[in-house]
């Protein structure tokens, strides 16, 4: 935002995570002021707001002085976990599907790789460990129709309209759904099906009375693989309005301080939308995507096009990769054990975080780290609000790690008398050790289960010597050396809001929308280039319909026509290879040879940037099997300010004292340094912990701390 107005405006950001709720404000020139409370499933109204005054309360302005702020706030925008809440709470709507006949049990039996989803590879190699979700829709809630598409998209058996209606009066008057699902094989290659029952389901519920949401999977996810569709429009159906009722209550609290417009809420592939943008499903799991986009935006200023981007919150570590500067989509996530076809930017979790349980196992007497969290009610032990099972904070709390008195910047009292007596009850004696030998232990199984997840899974096949290393959330300063290990990252860095980064993130990104269609267009050497290009024209004419679909649902929703850019998409792979590649088209149309040859071209030279030239075979043949639009308006982002730099040696002000830190199996002398009065060109030498209100870096003795020009926390070894 750097255009100057009379009145100042301001950018809101939130990211409501499993534990914490962190509201941003951004002003005109890209200063940003964090807000932090516990997240409140129930209302995220309440967590929203909590943490929107705090916000304001560092700013300098009251609740009262601030009651007309909103006036001021250019766009507010919500990322987090109201969908998934739904979905893992079950409160959503009584949902009932109809289905191709002998399918009737494709929600309820899924995918036998859905049952260890984010599990580890001793229980994925043991079923007693691998277990079915309860389904979103039970059996008893389907019924089967007679209708047979083909994969070309022919009738092969008419649809048996009797059996539709049938199955829908049952749906309505013997189940009493809420909600219905219409799911049919091959789709998405011919919707005519899908479409007529559609008219059918509408004239029954006219004819009972009853009017239910109605969900094609044609519409919510037109794309193969079709469990994951399957359970794409359940969730669009099941979750989709109860979600939206919550973000509702966030714009009418709002609303309450002047703010003129709609909530905006966050997509799970890096676009942000208005809350009653009718594909709700598509922010099921935006959460963790606000950190990537933040990290995409950083990347642009600081020249890395490699970047693994790790978020530690209190419940989970989410990490992704940026790589070549392209940001990875997963059109299939795990979503809450399911498989979805809901594309969302590539983010794998595991459950590891500040508030992760500590336990023993009474079997085996060794120590057992979650994956289950206290968040942000009850919290650690330390705050004595019923928990009574340390967590990973106890442990930083009683290590001298984490400061008694600075907690959330002290507006939360705590207690480590009680971290101490748990910890030693509960964790230090069974396993017959030291309380602080047995705390400093689990930090480093924590330590060690993160290093792991990012170095043995997510990077597996990347070189680590070419990739920056980005840590953020609100522990992830507190852990970042630890599970960066002595691996060769290029660089290791943070930032000082990094407890709010990813609401920064969400201020980020432009006002976008995305649809996807499954194609099958394979380009072989034997071929002439007439059949070439006519093997392409079903890229064409998903890319023309797909086009038109997002212009008119954009414009229906305010924006001019000469606003909204188009990019198009083709997911690209060498015929008889397993992963294809997003590729952006540099073409609007494929009517030449030399359009072709261009697509090509981009194919093979972001391959080459991504994988091994051993990956690349000498045969020169090709397969599409999706195509993707993504039409967006761009929107005022915050400013990364660009400072003078200071001395290395920080103002005095900025060092608060010495504290005894326990590392290594022994207690040292710590330099205690507070975060907010540090400035740019500052060096600090470990052992340090640098405090903020949001989040605390701990710098163990080895490594070295320098603030560069755009206040980015540069960590090196000492000897390096």
């Amino acid at each position: 935002m750097t255009e100057k107005r009379a009145t100042p405006r301001y950018l809101v950001g939130c990211d409501a995570g499993g534990t914490m709720t962190d509201v941003i404000i951004v002003d005109e020139d890209g200063r940003s002021i964090i807000g932090k409370a516990p997240t409140s499933p129930h209302d995220e109204s309440i967590g929203y707001m909590e943490s929107f005054w705090e916000a304001l309360e560092y700013m300098g302005i009251s609740q009262e002085e601030g009651k007309d702020f909103g006036k001021q706030v250019e766009t507010a925008i919500y990322t987090g976990t109201s969908m998934l809440n739904t979905v893992i709470n079950m409160s959503g709507y009584k949902t009932g599907i109809l289905v191709t006949r002998g399918f009737e049990d494709i929600i309820a039996q899924g995918r036998g790789s859905q049952t260890f989803i984010g599990a580890q590879w001793s229980e994925i190699t043991h079923m007693q460990y691998r277990k079915h979700r309860t389904p979103l829709v039970p059996r008893k809630q389907a019924r089967g129709v007679t209708e047979r598409i083909d994969m070309f998209g022919k009738v092969v058996i008419p649809i048996y309209e009797h059996e539709v209606e049938q199955g829908i009066r049952e749906l309505l008057l013997d189940e009493q759904v809420e909600a219905i699902a219409i799911i049919f094989l091959q789709s998405f290659n011919n919707p005519q099906h899908e479409q007529r029952a559609a008219e059918i389901a509408r004239r029954v519920m006219k004819d009972v009375g009853r009017e239910v949401v109605l969900e094609l999977s044609s519409e919510v996810a037109p794309t193969m693989r079709e469990i994951s569709r399957a359970n794409a429009t359940v969730v669009q159906a099941y979750a989709s309005d109860p979600a939206r009722k919550q973000l509702f209550r966030i714009e009418e609290e709002l609303a309450k301080i002047g703010y003129p417009h709609s909530l905006k809420t966050v997509l799970g592939y890096g676009g942000i939308t208005n809350i009653r943008y009718p594909r709700l499903f598509e922010a099921a799991m935006s959460g963790p995507v606000g950190g990537l986009m933040g990290a995409k935006y950083l990347s642009s200023v600081i020249g890395e096009e490699n970047i693994v981007c790790s978020d530690v919150g209190g419940t989970s570590f989410d990490a992704g990769t940026i790589t070549a500067g392209v940001l990875p989509i997963d059109r299939e996530p795990g979503f809450q054990d399911m498989y979805v076809n809901v594309p969302m930017l590539g983010i794998t979790s595991i459950g590891a975080g500040t508030g992760t349980y500590i336990r023993v196992d009474p079997q085996t007497n060794r120590i057992k780290l979650g994956p289950d969290s206290a968040g942000g009610t009850p919290g650690p032990a330390f705050m004595e609000a019923g928990n009574e099972t340390p967590t990973i904070n106890d442990a930083n709390l009683l290590l001298g790690i984490l400061s008694e008195t600075n907690y959330l910047g002290g507006k939360v009292k705590i207690n480590k008398d009680a971290s101490y007596r748990f910890f030693k009850e509960k964790v230090a004696d069974p396993l017959g050790l030291d309380v602080y030998e047995a705390a400093e232990t689990c930090l480093e199984l924590l330590n060690v289960m993160m290093r792991e997840h990012l170095v043995q899974s997510l990077m597996v096949g990347h070189d680590l010597r070419e990739y920056v290393l980005l840590g953020y959330g609100g522990g992830g300063p507190l852990h970042l050396l630890g599970y960066a290990g002595d691996y060769p990252w290029k660089a290791v860095c943070t930032v000082p809001h990094a407890g709010g980064f990813s609401a920064w993130g969400g201020a980020c990104m432009d006002y976008s929308h995305r649809r996807h269609k499954s194609v099958g267009a394979v380009i072989t050497p034997d071929l002439d280039d007439a059949t070439k290009l006519a093997y392409l024209a079903p890229v064409m004419g998903a890319w023309q319909a797909l086009e038109a679909e997002l212009n008119k649902e954009l414009q229906e929703e305010g924006f001019e026509e000469d606003q909204i850019s188009i990019k198009r998409v083709v997911y690209m792979k060498y015929y008889g290879q397993l992963d294809d590649v997003e590729v952006e088209s540099p073409v609007a149309t494929l009517d030449s040879t030399a359009d072709m040859d261009a697509l090509i071209a981009a194919f093979e030279a972001l391959y080459t940037k991504m994988f091994t030239l051993a990956a690349r075979p000498d045969i020169g043949a090709y397969h599409i099997t999706e195509v993707c639009v993504v039409a967006k308006v761009d929107t005022v982002k915050p400013v990364l300010r660009t400072f003078e730099l200071a001395d290395a040696t920080p103002p005095e002000k900025a060092f608060k004292c010495k504290r005894q830190v326990f590392m290594r199996g022994k207690w040292q002398e710590a330099d205690i340094w507070e975060m907010e009065s540090l400035v740019p060109g500052n060096e600090i030498a470990g052992l340090a912990v640098i405090e903020a209100s949001n989040t605390t870096l701990l710098v163990p003795p080895e490594w070295h701390v320098r603030i560069d020009e755009h206040d980015i926390y540069w960590l090196t070894r000492k000897d390096s």
